[in-house]
């Protein structure tokens, strides 16, 4: 993200944040203690991020090495030349935009509270619970299957060979710790058997987006089919 994109967008939190904040304070009479959770929150989900989604420095695509960041949705540490960099700046940024998503959360749930709380003490019990789960145990375990992760960004020949890498997911993931949900794009190198054609390797994560590995695909020459691979450890590269 540029300097401008970054500036622009710490604007419109800063705005949006400002507004919920208005909002709370005409809607409740508690809301500082809401404000007061939310701010510890989201630098925690801010350096949460960083350990959670992370882009190793990448050859696909690039003269080199791409550099790598850590974080989501903005980057708060980066790798330059293998020099990793924290920017506080941008780590503020991220607990901004993190600070704005848990108050508008909240909102939503709120209201969706209001209207279970017009029934009577038994119904307001048993829906209580299930808007509890529904709004956000489900919204975060299955997080995955709507939100992806950062990855690679590569382009060519290596992009579709990552394509058709994606769709053949299945034939390893039952080898993985925890079951896989998601897959983000590591890399695109030339294999290490010296077989002709690329292996593809691609992070893995499960419920929560908790990272559970990498897994390595060799393709075919055409780069159609993966005719082998396997899952890593989170500690292992594909490489190895």
């Amino acid at each position: 993200m540029s300097s401008w994109g970054a500036a622009f967008l710490a604007v419109v939190m800063l705005v949006l944040a400002l507004l919920l904040i208005i909002w709370w304070r005409q809607q409740s009479f508690r809301w500082p203690v809401l404000l007061v959770v939310c701010l510890a929150l989201a630098p925690l989900l801010s350096w949460w991020s960083g350990k959670a989604f992370e882009v190793p420095a990448y050859r696909a695509g690039c003269d080199g090495l791409c550099p790598g960041y850590s974080g989501a949705p903005v980057a708060i540490l980066t790798e330059e030349n293998a020099a990793a960099g924290f920017s506080a700046w941008r780590f503020a940024l991220n607990s901004l935009v993190y600070l704005v998503i848990l108050l508008s959360w909240a909102a939503i749930l709120r209201s969706i509270l209001r209207r279970v709380n017009q029934g009577s003490a038994r119904r307001r019990k048993g829906l209580g619970a299930l808007v509890a789960g529904g709004l956000v145990v489900l919204p975060l375990g299955l997080a995955p299957l709507y939100l992806p992760p950062p990855e690679a960004q590569v382009r060519g020949d290596s992009l579709r060979v990552a394509i058709n890498a994606r769709r053949e997911v299945y034939l390893y993931d039952q080898d993985a710790s925890l079951p896989v949900l998601r897959v983000a794009l590591e890399d695109v190198r030339p294999r290490l058997d010296g077989q002709p054609g690329l292996r593809v390797c691609l992070r893995t994560y499960s419920y929560f987006y908790v990272p559970s590995g990498h897994m390595y695909l060799d393709m075919t020459p055409e780069g159609v089919h993966s005719n082998g691979g396997g899952v890593r450890a989170l500690d292992k590269t594909c490489w190895q």
